[in-house]
């Protein structure tokens, strides 16, 4: 069964665009709409729009576009049912019963999160058994309470073979998905096994708090797997090189303070978390990623890293700084004592020392010099000059020159180095760097050593719309009847030399049939082409095309009335029609002339048209015009 249209009427009208998108891009905003980084492609100047008034997305880099539910669609990889149902549980609509059953139409995204759902339900519940008594001990022994335990969704898995399985079976979850999910795996005869089995389970979740996996931590001795924590392995619903544990819960902190905090493991997060320090992600031990950095660059450009000397881990999210300056982030880094890790140092000293300890941070220069002196560096020339060339790469690693320059001042001073210097350092590096990329370049395009010849025309990509019928198509997705009736007494549907313009219209028309009004939002709701998408986002985020003009030479005007607007698009529309009509007249003049017949009624026509063509220039030929007078 469907979802009835007027209940995903009711999920769009109680979800706001912003505050959805809000989960997972860093909003300012600049006039009435609101200005991010794309989160469907890698960027550094924003041009991601949002419109609260429209409710409706756009990018004007990478041309993704569409409303709540194509956003959710987007970034979950889910159906559109899939997307409705996720919202409706978000704005506490209850959907009617038979669409919650699953069907063969649902993705394979939407089932995996059924999975991991269930799974994370069942080991929180199982933490409250007999059994999982250790792991609850455990975990307040760690100093978590209650409350951060169900905020967590912290649980266990119990000490079997098949106890997960048996459970997933009577959910009539199909096996295929918990291997898929890696919630089980499967043995020579193909039957399957727990993968989680008596261990302390954290959920790793998406930035919308839906489970993607599991961190899993070693509660036995006995315990026949070796690692202290074992991780879901990748599925189609989770990337460990795309996800930062804790995000959904420190998403808002993060903003707010406009910096985030990266930490190691799940627990260090956790307990910084209920000590009040809430603007923190972890790595799970991992290096640092780069869409883990663009990730985090959605959010702030100010990144903490704390280094703890005695963690492996540590130091392979350290390695990450390089990265981190390529990405655009500022980069700072906390040193906390010997032997402490964030956990055990919050736990003595508390959340408001441990923010102390981030507010001595020191720079990612005064972070490597320290390095360099523990190795041993600095004690002659040769050693010397391999540091102090290691910090300059990695200031060339950073894209705003004014930037680089002033690192470049202060290594200068520093270790008394001339700034000249470090400049033609700095400069050869870059150099090298560009070359790189060049010869990157040139061997990713094939060369071609003889022209190739095609016996089939190919299709040809689609231009962009003309400016007047980009004009009309806004008009007609704002949903102004008089407006609309106005210009199709002026023109027709066919009169649209696009394609793509006049599918859209006639949609808009055949909606506004329907239910009486029309808006982009219902468009794109019924859209299924990503271009036709994206045309309608771009108008309807866009100002009129024949008004450009203005803005390029600086003049500060309101938009002009729609009204207006239709009649100068209009008279464009007449103008390109005339002189369609007058190509059109020339050539059968030509033709008439080479046959020798009579000249004479192409040559008024012609003159007709010229005069034509000159009114409209001097009136702008605002009213319709009369039959005889139609240019065809």
């Amino acid at each position: 069964m469907r979802i009835p249209d007027e209940k995903i009427e009711d999920v769009r009208n109680a979800t706001d665009v912003v505050d959805l998108i809000s989960a997972y891009v860093k909003l300012k905003k600049r006039g009435k709409n609101y200005i991010g980084l794309c989160p469907f492609h890698t960027e550094k100047t924003p041009s991601f729009t949002v419109s609260a008034e429209k409710q409706m997305y756009h990018c004007f880099g990478c041309g993704k576009g569409g409303n709540v539910f194509t956003f959710v669609m987007e970034m979950e990889k889910v159906s559109f049912v899939e997307a409705v149902r996720s919202l409706a549980d978000r704005a506490g609509i209850v959907l009617p019963t038979d669409t919650q059953t699953p069907t063969e139409e649902e993705s394979e995204a939407e089932r995996l999160y059924a999975a991991t759902r269930m799974a994370g339900l069942l080991f929180h519940e199982q933490l409250r058994s007999a059994e999982g008594q250790a792991a609850l001990d455990y975990f307040h022994g760690r100093g978590f309470t209650d409350d951060t335990i169900r905020i967590f969704g912290l649980g266990y898995s119990l000490n079997s073979w098949d106890a997960f399985v048996n459970r997933a079976r009577a959910e009539n979850i199909a096996p295929d998905l918990l291997v898929k999910a890696g919630l089980a795996r499967t043995r020579e005869d193909g039957s399957l096994y727990d993968y989680f089995r008596g261990r302390a389970m954290f959920p790793i979740v998406s930035p919308t708090s839906r489970v993607l996996g599991f961190g899993a931590r070693k509660m036995r001795e006995d315990d026949p797997i070796a690692g202290k924590y074992i991780n879901s392995p990748e599925s189609p619903i989770y990337n460990k090189s795309r996800v930062l544990y804790g995000l959904s819960h420190s998403r808002d902190a993060i903003r707010h303070e406009d910096a985030v905090i990266m930490v190691e493991g799940y627990a260090d997060l956790i307990t910084l978390f209920q000590a009040g320090v809430q603007h923190v992600v972890a790595s799970s031990g991992t290096a640092l990623t780069q869409d883990q950095l663009v990730l985090l660059g959605r959010y702030t450009k100010n990144l903490i890293l704390v280094y703890d000397a005695d963690s492996a881990g540590s130091s392979a999210m350290v390695r990450g700084i390089d990265l981190a300056l390529e990405q655009g982030l500022d980069v700072q880094v906390v040193e906390l004592p010997q032997d402490e890790d964030p956990d055990s140092f919050v736990r003595v000293h508390g959340g408001k020392e441990f923010l102390s300890l981030v507010a001595s941070s020191t720079s990612f220069i005064e972070f490597k010099a320290r390095q360099f002196v523990k190795a041993g560096y600095f004690t002659s020339p040769e050693r010397t000059t391999r540091a102090i060339r290691s910090i300059v790469e990695s200031i060339a690693k950073i894209g705003d020159e004014l930037k680089r320059n002033l690192f470049i001042k202060d290594v200068a001073q520093k270790f008394n180095v001339y700034e000249s210097v470090l400049h033609r350092e700095m400069e050869q590096i870059l150099s090298r760097g560009r070359t790189e990329n060049r010869i990157r370049t040139e061997r990713a395009v094939p060369r071609l050593t003889e022209p190739t010849v095609s016996t089939t025309a190919e299709p040809q990509p689609a231009g962009p719309i003309p400016p007047e019928e980009r004009d009309l198509l806004k008009l007609f997705l704002d949903g102004d009847r008089t407006i609309i009736s106005h210009i199709l007494e002026t023109i027709t549907l066919e009169d649209f030399s696009d394609l793509r313009a006049r599918t859209l219209i006639r949609m808009v028309l055949d909606i506004l049939d329907v239910r009486g009004t029309v808006d982009a939002n219902a468009v794109v709701s019924q859209l299924t082409d990503e271009e036709l998408k994206s045309i309608v986002t771009d108008v309807s985020l866009s100002r009129y095309e024949l008004s450009k003009g203005w803005t390029a030479m600086e003049k500060e005007i309101d938009e002009p009335e729609p009204i207006q607007i239709a009649r100068d698009a209009l008279v464009v529309f007449r103008r390109k029609a005339i002189r369609r009509a007058m190509e059109r007249n020339q050539q059968t003049l030509r033709q008439v002339t080479q046959q020798g017949g009579d000249t004479r009624p192409i040559l008024e026509r012609q003159q007709e048209l010229v005069q034509m063509l000159k009114s409209l220039e001097t009136s702008g030929a605002r009213s319709k015009p009369s039959a005889q007078n139609r240019a065809s």
